[in-house]
C-alpha cells in the first residue's frame, strides 16, 4: 500500500493517472473541509459575541446574549446524547441481523449530526 502523502517525486511518477486524479480530488475536498471549519469558527465567534439591548432608547444598555459558556455550548448534554445513542445502539445491533449490509450502513450513517 502506498503512502497517502506524496513526499517524493518518485511517488508521483509511480502512480497511475487515475491515482493522481483521485489524490488531487481528495486534496481539494480536504481544503474545502478546512475552509468550512474556518468559516464555521468565524460564525461561532460572531454568535458568541452577540449582545441584546436591555435598556431604553435614552439609556441604552447591552448585555451578552449568552451569560455562560454552557448557554452557548452544553458540553455535558452533548456527551450524554452520545452516551444515550451508544446505549441504544446495542439494541439496534441485535435487530440488524435481518438487514442487508447496505441497510445497516444506511442506518448507521443516518444519525443526526
Amino acid at each position: 500500500m502506498r503512502k497517502l502523502r506524496m513526499e517524493r517525486l518518485v511517488d508521483v511518477e509511480e502512480m497511475t493517472l487515475t491515482e493522481f486524479h483521485y489524490k488531487r480530488y481528495a486534496q481539494e475536498y480536504k481544503e474545502i473541509d478546512e475552509e468550512y471549519k474556518l468559516h464555521k469558527l468565524a460564525f461561532l465567534i460572531r454568535n458568541a459575541e452577540a449582545k441584546i439591548n436591555k435598556g431604553t432608547e435614552k439609556k441604552p444598555k447591552e448585555e451578552y446574549a449568552f451569560k455562560e459558556f454552557k448557554d452557548f455550548f452544553d458540553y455535558e448534554s452533548m456527551l450524554k446524547a452520545v452516551d444515550d445513542e451508544l446505549a441504544s445502539g446495542k439494541s439496534i445491533e441485535k435487530t440488524s441481523k435481518d438487514l442487508s449490509p447496505a441497510q445497516i450502513a444506511l442506518q448507521r450513517n443516518s444519525r443526526k449530526g
